[in-house]
């Protein structure tokens, strides 16, 4: 898997205090955000704490890190105008999930009123589909003492 990481800064970077509690539990970080194609690039990085008696990732984990990845798509790609409110979302286990880093695309499929329609994928370094996901989500205002600062450029 390609990083995609780079110096540009986004919204993330202006938004204020630390991320939430479930983005550091699974380890989320951004590795790049693709505007032209709705979508947005993340890792994960999952600890032995989330294993299953099979010793792979736990299926409410993999759910966490798709869910994260949608809702982290919307937020960046519209600049943290929406808080992305899940309601309701669909799963596919496709292949065992190990401990340690994976990587997701998250991408907005469609933006209608007040809903977006989200689908997003977990993939190992070999790119290998590990789940994949589909979500549709309320667009909440996003909370004023939340917003993010103003860009730099």
């Amino acid at each position: 898997m390609v990083e995609l990481k780079s110096s540009e800064e986004t919204v993330y970077d202006r938004l204020p205090g630390e991320a939430p509690p479930v983005s550091k539990l699974i380890g989320w970080t951004l590795l790049g955000i693709d505007r032209a194609a709705q979508a947005i690039h993340l890792s994960f990085e999952s600890a032995p704490e989330f294993v299953n008696p099979h010793g792979t990732v736990h299926g409410g984990f993999v759910t966490a890190m798709l869910d994260e990845c949608m809702g982290s798509a919307v937020v960046g790609l519209y600049e943290a105008r929406y808080l992305p409110a899940t309601v309701s979302m669909s799963t596919d286990f496709i292949r065992p999930v190990p401990v340690g880093k994976v990587f997701s695309k998250g991408r907005v499929t469609a933006i209608l009123g007040k809903s977006a329609f989200l689908e997003a994928r977990l993939t190992d370094a070999q790119e290998q589909t590990l789940a994949r996901a589909t979500g549709v989500y309320r667009l909440l205002p996003w909370p004023e003492h939340l917003r993010p600062r103003p860009s730099a450029a």
